[in-house]
């Protein structure tokens, strides 16, 4: 019986903090950061650089 009851006490401590949890996460959740635009497509464009270009030739594949 003790057993029994230690198991049900520990299962609602875990039960009861991931429910804390869960409303901790959505209530405290500051959401000023995310107000602007998230995507800077003009910054992505006008920055762009070619592919990278290796420092060496690999020769170890040659095709005939």
């Amino acid at each position: 019986m003790r057993k029994t009851t230690l198991f049900a006490a520990a299962i609602a401590a875990l039960a009861l903090t991931g429910i804390g949890t869960w409303f901790g996460v959505k209530i405290f959740t500051a959401t000023g950061a995310s107000a602007g635009p998230a995507d800077k497509t003009p910054v992505r464009v006008t920055g762009a650089k070619g592919p990278p270009t290796s420092l060496y030739d690999d020769y170890e594949i040659v095709v005939h």
